[in-house]
């Protein structure tokens, strides 16, 4: 419904949509002349027909479903709203004090405030076309016409607070035809910066922010005393613990460092990092100590000679946590972190990788923490292609600090020897105590809590191990990193106490009280009979150990000796196949000593001939034997001396 020409009309198409009247019918009572059509259909616009025109028998149709009268007049505005993109982005982009914008409600408000208004303007301009403008000197009742057509819109659509008085409404109207969008904005925004009243100088807001800033933390009532004494010196308004507390809010980026200090700054206010997991297995690695909430309990012997029992000690785990589906690929368990520990744990990484891949793997990243960085750098960097320690502090940056809050969750706390969780944590969350106190005597000593761990550790490898593997399958061949043994060995190889030399069967070394022999087949390691060399060995397999001498710039993987049966009845498979393994090593060596002590000869001998010295007949002569050959009788007959023992020429034993 809506006035026409200043004629209430009902649109033709919604009379014939609503079943109120059939098209045939609609057709007939035109073509007759019974209604009259007051405009007539055309793209996009529809026919209207005057109301008072239709017959009774249609308006009492047309009254039972809608009041036309109240319709009409809410329409009056309704049909002349055009949405506006420049009203929007004014709006929108309006800027307050402090870099803020409006807020959303308000943007809405004044937005549809904008739009009613330039409807009402084209309502006047269509009126004036038509002789009825609406001037300083227009009649009542178009403006309470307006006034009660914009009261009557939808304010789910259109969430106007134009006022309802129709002279306000005109004043409103002429004020922003003259002023613009700004006009509808509350003074309240436009003089945001004035409004905060009693602190706008630029030497009073310095002397809040350093009052609120404190390292001391003052709260709001302190920092309103002291400023206020400050204030009364300097002719400054008085301000009250309100007035602070609304600064605090504003100026809280710029006062929280130095209340809270720099780390606590990056943590909560600096612009974080999002990172995505690794997409395959040893991608990245990150590690760190946690001390595990579960306690044990311990006797020791105070300076008396009594004995006391403690029931609150908690052991320390290493772990080594696979960041592409949180695998914990290594760990180690002890009293409290140490170095020695760290290496443990990542040994137990280097192994693991060898049981699950079958060789040994190092990570093409390891993230750590800053705990004794000088002395483990070196390992970090030998344990992967990349070792980047987290900055100081920065915990966000480990993803390892929440996997311990879930493996302790998870594991820890079904446990009676559960110690809660973090001191920070509130009190509700902690176990209670007097259950604790009644079962301490229950809890276990240091090897039931390590099973404990262990045990825990185990379960979340083998929940996570199918995945992990089929990761790996999926891993690029060229993304991986082996570990040799003799990098294992130099990194992890525990030590004996003193240094060894080579002897004619290899290098001997007691470890845990048994003597085992090792010997090497590279060549070059018997030309360094002098070196004295330290072994580092692995505890949990010594069939290899590594020789290393003192400035680590020798390193040989010994292997140990294959124990050979004196009597040949006694021989087994694969005695045969090591024997002939020694010989064909010593064979090769002679042939190289052979031949590097020919060339010697023979440069001497160039050296010597200048000097008039006799020669050897075959120096002199080039007489060859049966099969052709000179230089092998003359080497042969030069060298046997070096390779007789008393017993046997091993030349021709071989």
């Amino acid at each position: 419904m809506q006035y026409y020409n200043n004629i209430l009309t009902v649109e033709a198409g919604w009379l014939i949509e609503q079943g109120l009247i059939t098209q045939n019918n609609y057709r007939n009572l035109t073509n007759r002349g019974d209604i009259q059509v007051v405009r007539r259909a055309c793209r996009n616009t529809p026919a209207l027909v005057a109301y008072e025109s239709l017959p009774e028998r249609f308006k009492k149709l047309i009254d039972a479903k809608i009041n036309v009268y109240e319709a009409a007049r809410e329409n009056l505005i309704a049909q002349h709203i055009v949405h506006s993109v420049e009203a929007s982005a004014f709006f929108e982009g309006y800027m307050l004090e402090g870099d803020r914008h409006l807020p959303v409600d308000k943007r809405r408000e004044y937005y549809a405030d904008a739009i009613v208004l330039d409807a009402i303007g084209s309502i006047i301009t269509e009126r004036m076309g038509r002789r009825h403008a609406l001037s300083h000197r227009s009649s009542t009742g178009n403006w309470d016409e307006l006034a009660d057509s914009a009261q009557n819109l939808d304010r789910s659509l259109y969430p106007h607070m134009l006022p309802a008085n129709p002279r306000s409404l005109e004043r409103k109207y002429r004020l922003y035809k003259k002023e613009g969008y700004a006009s509808l904005i509350h003074k309240a925004y436009i003089n945001n910066s004035k409004n905060a009243g009693k602190v706008i100088d630029d030497n009073q807001v310095s002397a809040l922010v350093m009052l609120m800033s404190d390292p001391r933390n003052l709260d709001n009532a302190q920092v309103a005393r002291i400023y206020n004494t400050l204030a009364a010196s300097m002719k400054w308004k008085k301000i009250t613990a309100s007035t602070v507390a609304v600064w605090r809010t504003k100026l809280d980026d710029e006062i929280y460092a130095r209340r809270h200090g720099a780390v606590a700054y990056r943590n909560a206010k600096s612009m974080q990092v999002k990172r995505s997991a690794p997409s395959y297995p040893l991608y990245y690695w990150t590690m760190d100590g946690w001390d595990v909430e579960l306690m044990y309990q311990k006797t020791d012997t105070d300076k008396n000679g009594r004995s006391i029992t403690t029931y609150h000690n908690r052991p320390t785990v290493v772990v080594v946590l696979d960041a592409c589906c949180k695998y914990p690929v290594g760990y180690a368990i002890g009293t409290h972190e140490t170095p020695e520990l760290i290496r443990e744990a990542l040994r137990n990484a280097a192994k693991h990788t060898e049981s699950l891949f079958g060789r040994m793997y190092r990570t093409a990243q390891l993230q750590s923490d800053n705990y004794a960085i000088k002395s483990m750098l070196p390992l970090y960097r030998g344990m992967a292609d990349k070792a980047t320690p987290a900055r100081i502090k920065n915990a966000k940056a480990k993803i390892i600090e929440p996997w311990f809050k879930y493996f302790n969750k998870k594991y820890c706390q079904m446990q009676t020897n559960w110690s809660g969780y973090g001191v920070t944590s509130r009190k509700e969350l902690q176990p209670n105590s007097e259950f604790l106190n009644k079962f301490r005597h229950s809890f276990p000593d240091f090897e039931g809590v390590c099973a404990q761990i262990v045990m825990s550790v185990e379960a979340e490898r083998a929940e996570l191990h199918d995945k992990y593997m089929a990761l790996w399958s999926e891993m690029p061949e060229g993304n991986r990193f082996p570990l040799s043994v003799e990098q294992y060995l130099l990194m992890f190889g525990a030590t004996t106490d003193k240094r060894h030399l080579l002897q004619g069967n290899g290098i001997t070394v007691t470890i845990g009280g048994r003597r085992h022999s090792y010997d090497c087949f590279n060549p070059s390691f018997r030309k360094h009979a002098s070196v004295r060399w330290e072994v580092r060995y692995d505890p949990d397999d010594l069939s290899r150990v590594l020789a290393v001498s003192e400035d680590e710039s020798l390193q040989y993987e010994l292997e140990e000796k294959y124990i050979q049966p004196m009597a040949l009845i006694e021989r087994k498979e694969g005695d045969s196949e090591q024997l002939q393994r020694v010989q064909r090593f010593n064979s090769e060596q002679e042939r190289r000593i052979t031949d590097r002590m020919s060339e010697y000869t023979e440069r001497a001998a160039e050296l010597l001939s200048g000097h008039g010295k006799e020669l050897d007949t075959l120096q002199k002569l080039l007489i060859v034997d049966s099969n052709g050959q000179h230089k092998d009788q003359r080497n042969r007959e030069r060298l046997r001396d070096i390779f007789v023992a008393p017993d046997e020429d091993i030349l021709d034993e071989y």
